[in-house]
């Protein structure tokens, strides 16, 4: 039997961020929730996920930007694909993606808050099968 693909969530909405936990889990993905960049970080170092689900607006409104664009600039971790869920353009009105914002935004896929869970399964499988 194959293990389970991790995936670790960093986004400071508890709720919201649990109810993705239990979507994944139930369709066979191994979820890890935590509130903040920081705490994501020592996640990520500490047992790499498969995938990472970042929202944008934390603690900064900027945090999961600049988390990303971290990653992906480290050797280490270039390779984890990610996936931004982030309701920052109805906050803010302004409107991102990778297209057109490539150079900072560099997220492997884009979506805005909230995703249908059939609409969420289909990305993280198109990220990570």
């Amino acid at each position: 039997m194959s293990e389970k693909k991790k995936i670790l969530i960093i986004d400071d909405d508890k709720d919201y961020g649990e109810a993705l936990k239990i979507v994944l889990g139930k369709n066979g993905f191994n979820v890890n929730h935590v509130l903040n960049v920081q705490d994501g970080r020592k996640a990520i170092e500490a047992d790499r996920p498969a995938l990472l689900i970042l929202d944008v607006m934390m603690d900064k409104h900027t945090d999961g930007f600049d988390l990303c664009y971290s990653l992906k600039h480290d050797e280490k971790y270039k390779s984890i694909p990610i996936l931004m869920v982030t309701a920052v353009t109805g906050k803010t009105g302004f409107k991102f993606s990778p297209e057109t914002d490539g150079e900072y935004l560099q997220a492997d896929d884009y979506v805005a808050k909230p995703i249908p869970a059939s609409e969420l399964l289909l990305r993280v499988k198109k990220l990570i099968g």
